[in-house]
């Protein structure tokens, strides 16, 4: 299995997860122009970070990568077994880190960064506005608990957490602050650290 990943983008929680599972495989580190090469668009046809090559073919898509990588390793239990309650919570806090947190987020940056640096006020108060709505159900979901599926660190922590570090480090939202002890708890594991040390 090869990771093609971009560091600084979400790659990055992709390979910390291969980390966390301890998986052989193979890293190759590209810069924003080699995403748009031929070579690179057949493996993301919109040219983005990341993608995996496994033997059936590339897979492309953060979350879908790593769901796709818990369950290749049922043993690291990052994952609950499918067809079980706790399975469908992976899902969901999977599919909400990028759909509720993350969305909102994307919008916040397109302001912030963009070419003319004149960002929408209007735009960016809307967007910080749903995402700190969408913080208060993980806010929730951990009072009394570590972690958001039968309080063990799973696939779904690792999503909303690097999700939540991102609003963070680049400084597009900032956090509750019932969730700053799960992100800084995030941040120390070993594996995270490790995904950190790569540098292009």
């Amino acid at each position: 299995m090869r990771l093609y990943h971009q560091p600084r983008s979400r790659s990055a929680r992709v390979l910390w997860l291969l980390e966390e599972l301890g998986a052989p495989f193979d890293l190759t580190l590209i810069s924003r122009e080699d995403k748009q090469t031929p070579d690179y668009l057949r493996l993301h046809p919109l040219g983005r970070a990341p993608v995996i090559e496994e033997d059936g073919g590339p897979v492309f898509e953060s979350a879908a990568i790593c769901l796709h990588l818990a369950d290749l390793y049922p043993e690291a239990a990052l994952i609950a077994a499918p067809g079980s309650h706790e399975r469908a919570l992976h899902y969901q806090w999977s599919f909400f880190a990028m759909t509720e947190l993350e969305a909102p987020l994307v919008d916040v940056a397109r302001q912030l960064w963009s070419d003319d640096g004149k960002p929408d006020g209007d735009i960016v108060d809307a967007a910080h506005a749903r995402f700190h709505r969408a913080t208060t159900p993980v806010e929730a979901a951990l009072e009394g608990r570590d972690f958001l599926v039968a309080d063990r660190f799973s696939v779904a922590d690792l999503l909303v957490g690097a999700v939540l570090a991102f609003a963070r480090t680049a400084e597009l939202a900032e956090l509750p602050g019932g969730l700053v002890p799960y992100v800084d708890r995030l941040a120390e594991r070993p594996a995270r650290l490790r995904a950190n040390a790569v540098k292009a």
